[in-house]
């Protein structure tokens, strides 16, 4: 009977929220996009991959080049950095759902706004949704001094019938610098001119 009374008791208890794999990746982007002077500097890294070329003569061939890449990120896949007014970052999550099934596309959209939602630090940003041209999405925003999230369920690359989450990420608009007031030397004043007399 103890024994009942006790796996009652905790049943009832609820479960803390436990942070996901996916909690480690968004935090390394909030980090990032505190970077200065260019938002994401620290998840910037640099590999070597064959890459086509035309070499003097005109002909193709493959040659590692230098290739700046996006730093691994837990929970996330294929991290790009996209380049457009200001240098943004885009990631996609991991489920992959049928396009056809329009109930399904609305689950994934939501299951995974709710997993970033949670790993979410900023407490300045709101959570709206909107229609995104033909889907829905939802973004995470807090005015221009504050990062922005938007996250949409977009088609496979190399698989038409499916689509998964995208997260894209904009850093917060960078205030212009201060300008430096510079220091003017005490100059004497010079004596008003007297009126003369008539």
């Amino acid at each position: 009977m103890f024994s009942l009374l006790i796996m009652a008791a905790v049943a009832e208890t609820p479960t803390p929220f436990k942070p996901s794999v996916l909690c480690d990746g968004i935090a390394k982007i909030e980090q990032a996009t505190l970077d200065r002077p260019r938002a994401f500097k620290s998840l910037v890294a640099t590999e070597s991959r064959p890459t086509r070329v035309r070499n003097g003569q005109g002909v193709l061939t493959v040659e590692n080049r230098p290739v700046t890449v996006v730093k691994p990120l837990e929970g996330l896949a294929d991290c790009r950095f996209v380049y457009n007014a200001s240098i943004s970052l885009a990631c996609y999550g991991a489920p992959v759902v049928e396009e056809a099934d329009e109930a399904a596309v609305a689950q994934g959209l939501a299951d995974f706004s709710d997993e970033v939602a949670k790993c979410l630090k900023n407490e300045k940003l709101t959570r709206r949704s909107d229609d995104f041209g033909s889907t829905g999405s939802v973004a995470f925003s807090g005015g221009a001094k504050e990062p922005f999230y938007q996250i949409s369920m977009v088609p496979l690359p190399d698989v038409s019938n499916k689509r998964r989450p995208e997260l894209l990420v904009l850093g917060p608009a960078e205030a212009p610098p201060a300008p430096v007031a510079k220091a003017k030397s005490a100059t004497p004043k010079k004596a008003a001119p007297k009126a003369k007399r008539r």
